[in-house]
């Protein structure tokens, strides 16, 4: 079992589906896209708590459903660093193709 993870890393894709959809929430509703950010910080604080819970993808990725929201996270973790690949919506396709691993797995099929 992985130890509690202490540090958080966005890669860039992952950050702007997160900044495109906080956006896109608040523009549907005011306030919307605040109560999306808030659900995601609670999901990335669920996964520092105990990665190895969640979905296993690949022999190195996971994922984890985000509460009252139709997204899905994508991650992985390097020594203490949680590292969120992807922030993606359950109705979309999403390829995820580590690049240390070679594996692929299409999200939403």
């Amino acid at each position: 079992m992985t130890d509690i993870l202490s540090k958080v890393k966005f890669a860039k894709e992952a950050a702007d589906e997160l900044r495109e959809s906080v956006e896109w929430y608040e523009l549907s509703a005011e306030g919307l896209g605040l109560r999306f950010m808030d659900e995601i910080d609670s999901t990335v604080e669920r996964i520092k708590l105990n990665p190895d819970l969640y979905q296993k993808i690949t022999r190195d990725i996971r994922k984890i459903q985000v509460n009252k929201f139709p997204f899905s996270v994508f991650y992985k973790t390097e020594e203490d660093i949680l590292v969120i690949l992807r922030i993606f919506h359950n109705k979309r396709g999403c390829l995820i193709q580590p690049q240390k691993t070679g594996e692929r797995y299409r999200h939403g099929q």
